[in-house]
């Protein structure tokens, strides 16, 4: 072998055997004699500008990776593919499943391929040499197939055997939350029903309460808006939309205690007596009743935008 072969060994080697075009000519080799290697038989095309080193063994995943390799660089297996590959449970090698960012072409058949916008909020994990979405974004994408118990039962092997947390999960939501966007509803729900209140903290609730926002395509509000009349401080909002005069006020477990409603309530006075809407919400009404708050925050905006 040349000295472009011996370099090469170790990539293939580290790749289920296989060789992207890209990095052929990283290490100073020429499309032609990638042409000469396949036309020996040294070499097998198995996708676009993606190669197999001829007689080495194939595996499930090498089907997987060919396709990463040939979307590009900032492709990952995603999906059900990713879960089989972080070993969840009950998900098996199944078809090749790839997420690409949108606006990259990659159509083959026997790959269920992905355009996405949001490629670049989930770390790029590899496993098993196979670039993969990270495991709190493989659990949001397989919602978009299973059911809220099967989903739950995912999050909690997640949780038990890797460590992810609820925290994890929430600032997964928060990041890929839009309207439409496959997964988020039900991820949001399996949140709301099955993490303890004891698990979410002040700022994991304010999280999902702007994912649940940006899932139903309201305006983005402004975390932790401080409220001035003249040089004195009057409060700090949760969750504020300032030109409107509106504040949504998130009452967590600790707001339960005396003391805490003591020191609420004369805060929001304060800020009912400068022309602010205040609406209040707990963690109960946001598990039980969403769209509830969605629909008074939606009115409070009519409102305010109409005077």
């Amino acid at each position: 072998m040349g000295k472009l072969d011996d370099a090469l060994l170790p990539v293939f080697a580290a790749q289920h055997w296989l060789l992207a075009h890209a990095q052929v000519i990283e290490a100073g080799g020429s499309p032609t004699q990638i042409e000469r290697r396949v036309e020996l038989g040294r070499w097998e095309r198995v996708d676009a500008r993606v190669y197999r080193l001829a007689g080495t063994p194939r595996s499930w995943e090498a089907t997987v990776l060919a396709p990463v390799l040939s979307a590009g660089p900032r492709s990952m297996a995603s999906h059900l593919c990713a879960a089989a590959l972080h070993g969840i449970p009950g998900f098996a090698r199944a078809t090749p499943e790839i997420s690409i960012p949108r606006g990259n072409r990659y159509r083959r058949e026997g790959v269920r391929s992905h355009e996405s916008t949001d490629l670049d909020r989930c770390a790029r994990q590899p496993i098993s040499g196979v670039p993969t979405t990270d495991l709190p974004r493989a659990l949001l994408d397989v919602g978009r197939y299973v059911g809220d118990r099967r989903l739950h039962r995912s999050i909690e092997w997640a949780r038990r055997e890797r460590g992810i947390t609820w925290s994890d999960l929430i600032r997964t939501l928060a990041r890929h939350a839009r309207r439409g966007r496959p997964g988020i509803q039900r991820l949001r729900r399996v949140i709301s029903a099955n993490a303890h209140r004891a698990e979410v903290t002040d700022s994991d609730f304010e999280l999902l309460v702007l994912a649940l926002l940006r899932e139903h395509g309201l305006p983005e509000p402004v975390l932790h808006f401080r409220v001035l009349n003249g040089t004195r401080f009057v409060a700090e909002i949760d969750l504020a939309y300032p030109n409107l005069k509106i504040a949504i006020e998130l009452d967590g477990s600790h707001h339960l205690e005396a003391d805490v409603r003591e020191r609420d309530l004369p805060r929001q006075n304060d800020l009912v007596l400068l022309g602010w809407t205040v609406l209040r919400f707990t963690w109960d009404r946001f598990a039980t009743h969403p769209e509830a708050i969605v629909g008074e925050i939606r009115a409070a905006l009519r409102d305010r935008l109409a005077a």
